[in-house]
This record gives structure tokens, C-alpha cells and sequence, in this order.
């Protein structure tokens, strides 16, 4: 028989009967991946109608939802919320950055945000901490504080004599759905008549600071009480009714009567008074004459 010089072969290496992962198959990650690594994209979950007033925490929170390339949701990964654009809103505790973590169903919840005074439309952008994948905008909204109703806090008439100021500063109070309305913008304005909303020309007026009349007020706000005490008012030399116009944001309107009048003139002396001189009596005398004499 003839011999193999070369020897018996090596026997083959059982296989494992696992092929080896494909990085490129999100499928099958390799094993040292993380859940981050395997986030392709974010989604809304369910969020909508990020408004609030003026100073209020929003009631609705941000909620995002981290998925892998097939749609599958992924755990545990940390998703990072940022407030972008002109505005004063943050996160509770006063931050403008958050971060919260995915639960199993790969839902994140960023914390509530809470409006500043500064109005209008701001940004808040979800991202997954430590991978790029494209952010995921939501947008916010700050609208201002407003008032339903405005009422006096007096009922004293607010009078004046021509070319004098009145003795009483209009006071008022405004609130929303029977709650004090704090913050709320306010309007002051000496109209023409209740008819008529252009300014007055003429009438009860403010004090600019270079001490000129100015008849419409701008920039007043309630405080926290929804109390609001306008600037004293003076009379030029126009007598008659006048009308002071109120109003808010939010549409609360109130109309206050003012009036200018001279001195009531004091009253004539009465013609009916008695004559204080007396009056010569048309009777006779019944006393003796003194210059008649007695017959002897």
C-alpha cells in the first residue's frame, strides 16, 4: 500500500452554530452594545397643547419615546430636554435643561415647564444623551395673563371743580372666573362717550412726567390681589360728564363716570322773611286824651 507522505489531515474544529452579529443589523446587536446604541430615531408620545398663562406651570408635560430603526422601544436610555428660543419658561426647579430616563415601554416624561412673563411661542428639544440621532422639536406656548371682569373698589363719585384735581384716585379690582386676576395688563382712557372710544380732547386728564396732560394710560398691571390704584386726575377748565375707560387683556371692560362742575351758587336772601320794623296799628286809641280837661 502506498503511504501519504503528507501525513494524516488535522480533524476540523466543531462548529458553534452561531453565526457571528452583523453590526449593521439592528436585529442582532453585538453584545457589548448598549440600549443608546440601538436608538434610530424619537417620537411624540402623545403630546399636544403646550399653553399656559403668563407665570403658570404648563398642565401638560412633554413625553417622548426613544424606537430602534424596526420601531421597537427601547429602555432605559436617557433622553435630554432643552427649552431653545426668546423666552423666560424652564423646568420646574428653574433649569433649562432636564433629563429623564425611558421606562420599558421606551417612554421618557421630561419634568413640568413653567411659563415666565414673557409671552408667545418658544422651543423644547428632545435628544438622546451620549448618540446622535436627530432631535425632536415640541413647541410652547405663553399667552398673557387676562381678566373676565373689572369692578370699582368705591362708590364715592369722583368729582372736581374746573381746573382742580379730584380727591379720589380711581381704584379698581379685576379677576378671572370669580378669582383675583394678578399681573393682568390694564388700559386707561378718557373717551369722547360711552359711544365714542377715541380720546378725548378736552376734560379730566393724567400727569405725563414733563407734568403735560395725557389722557390714555398704557403699561398699568394689576398686583397680586388684582388691585389696581390709577394716577391722580385733574380737571382743565371743561365742565360737564366725563367718561374714564378700563380695560384688560382678556376683554374686562369698565366705565367710569367723572364730573366736573363749578360752585353750587349759595342761595338769595328769602323774599318771604318778616319785616323786622313794626307796623303803625289802624285802631283806635281807647287811652283818655291828656288834653282834656275835667268840668268843674
Amino acid at each position: 500500500n502506498t503511504t501519504d507522505p503528507t501525513g494524516p489531515s488535522a480533524p476540523t474544529q466543531p462548529g458553534t452554530g452561531s453565526p457571528s452579529p452583523d453590526p449593521t443589523d439592528p436585529q442582532t446587536p453585538p453584545d457589548n452594545q448598549t440600549p443608546t446604541d440601538t436608538v434610530h430615531h424619537l417620537e411624540n408620545a402623545g403630546t399636544t397643547g403646550l399653553t399656559a398663562t403668563a407665570g403658570d406651570t404648563f398642565a401638560k408635560k412633554i413625553s417622548t419615546r426613544a424606537e430602534t430603526k424596526a420601531g421597537q422601544a427601547v429602555g432605559k436610555v436617557r433622553i435630554r430636554f432643552t427649552i431653545l428660543g426668546d423666552t423666560d419658561a424652564t423646568f420646574t426647579g428653574g433649569e433649562k435643561v432636564a433629563v429623564a430616563t425611558t421606562d420599558a415601554s421606551g417612554v421618557a416624561v421630561a419634568p413640568a415647564l413653567v411659563a415666565g412673563e414673557k409671552t408667545g411661542a418658544f422651543t423644547v428639544r428632545a435628544a438622546v444623551a451620549g448618540r446622535t440621532v436627530p432631535g425632536l422639536d415640541y413647541r410652547a406656548t405663553v399667552t398673557e395673563r387676562v381678566a373676565d371682569a373689572l369692578t370699582r373698589t368705591g362708590a364715592t363719585e369722583l368729582t372736581c371743580a374746573p381746573g382742580g384735581e379730584f380727591a379720589d384716585r380711581v381704584a379698581v379690582k379685576a379677576t378671572h372666573k370669580g378669582a383675583a386676576a394678578d399681573g393682568v395688563a390694564v388700559t386707561a382712557k378718557l373717551v369722547r362717550s360711552a359711544l365714542d372710544p377715541a380720546e378725548n380732547d378736552k376734560g379730566p386728564y393724567f400727569k405725563g412726567a414733563d407734568g403735560k396732560a395725557v389722557r390714555t394710560l398704557t403699561g398699568l398691571r394689576t398686583d397680586a390681589k388684582g388691585l389696581l390704584t390709577l394716577p391722580k386726575l385733574y380737571a382743565d377748565d371743561t365742565t360737564g360728564t366725563f367718561v374714564l375707560r378700563l380695560t384688560t387683556a382678556g376683554g374686562a371692560t369698565l366705565d367710569v363716570q367723572l364730573k366736573v362742575a363749578g360752585a353750587e351758587p349759595s342761595p338769595s336772601p328769602s323774599t318771604d322773611a318778616p319785616d323786622a320794623s313794626p307796623t303803625p296799628s289802624t285802631e283806635p286809641s281807647t287811652a283818655p286824651d291828656a288834653s282834656t280837661g275835667t268840668g268843674a
